[in-house]
């Protein structure tokens, strides 16, 4: 009978464990969940929503530019170092810089290869100099 009354014993405390890592597992879920809702408020509260409909189309094809974006916008949010929400062209500067991209204005005149803005005014003034 000791035997059994163990074996009872052992599955008692092994069915205990089971539901207490189950338990676990739920409250971490809900926890992530959390986050993640909290998360969501902070970024419609932080970005218009042009910026909000531009970031969630952005993670479609770029889900880490997007993320780091959001963490940029939510740590200077917790720093009071913002005074409005953040609109879509703020997100798109961010973007740009995050990925390394200049912009650049292009001027074609007739018959002639697109240059540069900077190229053509550099190019008129130096020209104006000689004259």
């Amino acid at each position: 009978m000791s035997d059994t009354d163990d074996l009872a014993r052992i599955r008692q405390r092994k069915l205990q464990a089971l539901l207490e890592q189950q338990r676990r597992q739920e409250a971490a879920k809900q926890a992530v969940a959390e986050q993640a809702k909290e998360r969501e408020k902070l970024i419609q509260a932080i970005f218009m929503p042009d910026a909000v409909a531009y970031l969630n189309q952005m993670r479609q094809s770029k889900p880490q530019l997007a993320t780091q974006i959001e963490d940029i916008a939510i740590m200077l949010f917790s720093e009071q170092q913002l005074v409005e929400p953040i609109p879509k062209e703020g997100v798109q500067l961010v973007e740009r810089r995050l990925e390394g991209v200049e912009s650049r204005i292009t001027v074609k005149r007739r018959g002639k290869e697109a240059t540069s803005l900077y190229e053509v005014v550099r190019k008129d003034l130096t020209e104006k100099d000689k004259t």
